[in-house]
């Protein structure tokens, strides 16, 4: 029989050529999935303000023709205006040749004639450039006609329908998943509709405020072009601002440009684009996350790189469409295991829990890394949550990885020195901080490590626990025999032994100890504590409690919480017994 294993290479490869299929077909069929992603892209905007509508008494299809046709006026109104006011701005721009002329002859040089040939020059491509756009669009306004109309009955459709279509999504990819496929669906829209709909409320914003300004600038200093063209540029800014990273800038750059070739001298240039920048910064620190509250669930780097690949694949409306497209990808990672890694890769989500970081460090040899990981922890949180949440599960995962010999020796001990280093500067912290570790309570309890060194370390993170509630630990070495501790317990009986024993393994030798410890002393109180145990908690405590233990923990906090009313009855009767 051939062996299955011998397949495994060839998944990478069949991923590789799956993915190249779907960006191929993403490609090729761009004519009809543009449209499409559009139409989605404009239902998820229009859906929040068809299901207010419906909420007051319309139905559904008046409110979704009313929310559409009102959009096509406030989409076509822009457009209008920007259009206007471009031929107008392109009808007056010989006049500015002489203000350019004033500026431009400083910075290039020679006499005012080579200068204005120039600017005519520049002025004659700008024109020829402007004119062939024009003629090329004139030759595929049918074509865009078309797709318009495609993409406003596919908008209708999807408003009137979006229940139904919502069930057969669920209902073709859900099959076996149907709870998982039914939260990506939901979690999906209202995510990317709150996007989109606070988008378009902070891009209104922004223009609406650029062009107040721009026109109280015009009256303040008298100069009317602002007036005339403040519209152009507040609509232009609404529209732009959709284009990620690119637009903001672009129509920064447009606009100090027109300010520059219009006003006389720079201060008023300067005092237009240092206006756009206080707005613009304005709105990303203040508007922004007051609107979304939380971020899209995309890192950053993702967006970015997803805006270029989406640009790339389908120009520039792959640009505008880029975040919406990734936040959906990131969110059939979440709940579809086979595409998991999309959350992985484009999520912003800490991929590594706290824990792994530092052990991966650890294992990389980077001690510095992974004490600031300790440090940041510590400085925002309490001293247990330290030992409890970081340096506990990370030498959990440590001997884990050594019993499945996937850690060597050497590192395995550079991982464990570097655990016991951070807990002697936790120490020394603790005791500084806590110095009043009550003397009376030492020799009460004691900590017995049941195999290696391992154990030892995990029970002086027990002790440092203990310490901050006012009690002491006294810790046997690992490397002492059990005749030398049980032997020491006979003479110096304690009121307490805690047994540490790391998993996997070390059971059997934990309730062997159990049982001796039980036969030699059995005044003494026992506690196992069998941190980070998987097993199920009443079979583990069942097994250990027959060989003689009295009680059973498997996080610290609970040997903690079990040791201090054991230390504290203890305390209780040597203090009825002392004479004085």
């Amino acid at each position: 029989m051939a062996d299955s294993s011998s397949t495994k290479p060839r998944e990478p490869l069949f991923l590789l050529l799956g993915l190249v299929l779907v960006i191929a077909c993403l490609y090729w069929a761009r004519q009809i999935l543009i449209p499409l992603a559009l139409a989605i892209l404009l239902a998820f905007i229009l859906t929040p303000a068809v299901s207010a509508l419906q909420r007051r008494g319309l139905g559904r299809l008046p409110s979704v023709l009313m929310v559409v046709t009102l959009a096509l006026l406030f989409l076509s109104g822009i457009g209008y205006v920007i259009s206007r006011q471009i031929n107008t701005f392109a009808e007056h721009l010989p006049s500015y040749q002489g203000e350019l002329i004033k500026k431009l002859k400083p910075l290039l040089g020679g006499e005012e004639e080579d200068v204005l040939q120039r600017i005519q020059e520049l002025f004659g491509e700008v024109k020829q450039a402007a004119w062939s756009h024009l003629g090329k669009a004139a030759s595929q306004t049918a074509e865009g006609l078309a797709d318009t109309f495609l993409v406003l009955v596919l908008v209708v459709f999807m408003l009137s329908q979006r229940e139904n279509l919502r069930n057969r999504f669920v209902r073709l990819i859900g099959h076996g998943h149907l709870i998982a496929t039914t939260q990506a669906v939901d979690e999906g829209a209202q995510r990317v509709s709150r996007y989109l709909y606070m988008l378009l409320l902070i891009n209104t914003f922004f223009g609406v405020v650029l062009t107040t300004g721009l026109l109280a600038l015009g009256w303040v200093t008298g100069h009317h072009v602002l007036w005339r063209y403040a519209l152009l540029w507040g609509s232009a800014a609404l529209v732009l601002r959709f284009v990620p990273y690119l637009g903001t800038w672009l129509v920064a750059a447009l606009l100090t440009s027109f300010a520059i070739a219009t006003l006389p001298g720079w201060l008023l240039p300067l005092i237009v684009f240092a206006f756009f920048v206080l707005l613009e910064l304005l709105t990303a620190n203040v508007v922004e996350p007051l609107l979304f509250g939380h971020s899209t669930g995309v890192s950053p780097l993702a967006l970015l790189l997803s805006a270029a690949f989406w640009a790339w694949l389908w120009g520039p409306l792959g640009l505008i469409l880029s975040t919406p497209l990734t936040v959906i990808l990131v969110i059939l990672g979440k709940y579809v295991p086979e595409l998991k890694f999309f959350e992985v890769l484009l999520g912003d989500e800490p991929v590594l829990s706290r824990d792994v970081m530092f052990y991966q460090r650890l294992v990389a040899h980077d001690l510095d890394e992974a004490t600031d990981l300790v440090e940041d922890h510590w400085a925002n949180h309490p001293p247990e949550s330290v030992y409890e949440e970081i340096l506990l599960p990370a030498l959990l995962h440590a001997r884990q990885d050594r019993d499945c010999s996937e850690l060597g020796l050497d590192n395995y001990e550079y991982v464990l020195q570097g655990i016991r280093d951070i807990e002697e500067d936790l120490s020394t912290a603790l005791a500084e901080q806590f110095p009043q570790t009550a003397e009376a309570n030492k020799g009460l309890a004691v900590g017995w490590p049941v195999r290696d060194e391992g154990d030892e370390l995990a029970l002086r993170m027990l002790g440092q626990m203990l310490r901050v509630q006012g009690y002491a630990l006294e810790i046997f070495s690992a490397k002492k025999l059990t005749a030398e501790l049980l032997v020491h317990l006979q003479q110096s009986p304690p009121a307490v032994v805690c047994l540490g024993s790391l998993p996997p393994g070390g059971l059997s030798q934990t309730r062997y100890l159990c049982k001796r410890i039980r036969r030699e002393a059995p005044s003494i109180k026992i506690v196992v504590g069998r941190w980070g145990d998987r097993q199920k908690s009443e079979h583990l405590e069942k097994r250990l409690r027959d060989a003689g233990a009295d009680l059973v923990a498997t996080t610290l906090s609970a040997s903690r919480d079990q040791i201090i009313p054991l230390l504290q009855v203890a305390a209780n009767i040597a203090s009825k017994r002392c004479p004085c």
